[in-house]
């Protein structure tokens, strides 16, 4: 049995998929496996794998695409290394990558999971300098205590690369896989519960290539469509605050001043209508409305109901907003005056 296993879904990246193999399998640490599953590809993408003949490459394809998280679960589950790490057929692992990673984990048996930093890349392989683009900057964590982590996750969202993470599989075993309901944030989503029980650290080296693909291909890259999804998966994400026991809450956000005064989940609650980005007023205002089914007096029924129509969770003010405008504006004004003439004419000579 290998003691690392290499966990790869592939989608329909063809350019890109054979560097990805071969980076694996030119690491410096040769005790390992490398599992791939196929979702579906119509590009060539599986034709390209089968075309590998080194025994540690172990290969299953869907017939139909079934999402991303299904496909990694598969190939989790295909594994039987000690220590599992992740690659997405785009990217590719530096040099030493799994050495160093495998090392750190064999002297640190109190860390679950250990993480490293990207190297972008663009879809040629040459290094993207530019600071300005959706990523620059996302994925420079210090590290921290996994309390610190949690607090960190809830103000302001994920800062880990998935790409470079080295996890045990007993962590796996505790907390569950990803959940194949999120398609934006699993990684966000295990990362918090991976914090609920355990420790985890950054190298602070670059170990593995992250490709920055043209025209905003990549599943996190800003879009309409991703940001929709991103704010509706978060609710979901979040709520594993809620099943924290009371006093753990008040250790992770020992910086609320509320949090000994009032219940944790009512100080957390406020504190996510605070933050104003999607998903949190949602998030906040249902966990107040939990609190108040299990501590009736915790709140005033009526400040609940004035906070749900101050924060308007679904901002419909602002959908009313552009309708008011058009309605109240000269050319309307126009429209409707020429309509009444057309109405009045054809009544006339009907």
């Amino acid at each position: 049995m290998p003691k690392v296993s290499v966990v790869m879904p592939s989608y329909n990246h063809a350019p890109y998929v054979r560097e990805a193999v071969e980076s694996v399998l030119k690491q410096s640490y040769s005790d390992l496996e490398l599992i791939i599953t196929d979702d579906g590809s119509i590009d060539g993408t599986a034709d390209i794998v089968r075309s590998f003949t080194d025994p540690r490459v172990r290969f299953h394809a869907f017939e139909r695409n079934q999402g991303a998280c299904i496909a990694m679960n598969d190939a989790i589950n295909r594994s039987s290394g000690e220590y599992v790490a992740v690659l997405n057929s785009d990217d590719y692992f530096l040099p030493g990558k799994i050495e160093r990673q495998v090392a750190f984990l064999d002297a640190h048996r109190e860390i679950g999971a250990v993480f490293g930093l990207p190297e972008f890349v663009d879809e040629h392989g040459v290094t993207v300098t530019n600071r300005t683009h959706p990523f620059a900057g996302t994925f420079t964590a210090i590290n921290r205590s996994r309390r610190e982590w949690l607090r960190h996750f809830f103000a302001h969202g994920n800062c880990l690369c998935h790409p470079t993470v080295m996890i045990r599989r007993k962590c796996y075993d505790a907390i569950g896989l990803f959940d194949p309901l999120l398609m934006q944030l699993p990684d966000f989503d295990l990362w918090i519960r991976l914090c609920l029980k355990y420790d985890i650290h950054i190298l602070q080296e670059k170990l593995t290539a992250f490709r920055i693909l043209v025209s905003d291909r990549n599943v996190s890259a800003p879009a309409p469509a991703v940001s929709a999804r991103s704010a509706w998966e978060l609710v979901s994400v979040l709520n594993h605050y809620s099943e924290v026991p009371e006093l753990e809450l008040k250790e992770i956000f020992s910086d609320l001043t509320t949090i000994q005064e009032i219940p944790a989940s009512l100080a957390i609650a406020m504190e996510a209508l605070r933050i104003d980005r999607p998903g949190y007023r949602q998030y906040g205002l249902g966990l107040i409305r939990e609190c108040l089914r299990q501590q009736p007096g915790a709140l005033p029924y009526k400040n609940y109901f004035r906070l749900v129509g101050e924060t308007d969770p679904y901002a419909t003010r602002f959908s009313w907003r552009p309708f008011e405008y058009l309605v109240r504006s000269a050319p309307f004004k126009v429209l409707r005056s020429y309509t009444s003439k057309l109405q009045r004419y054809f009544r006339r000579h009907r």
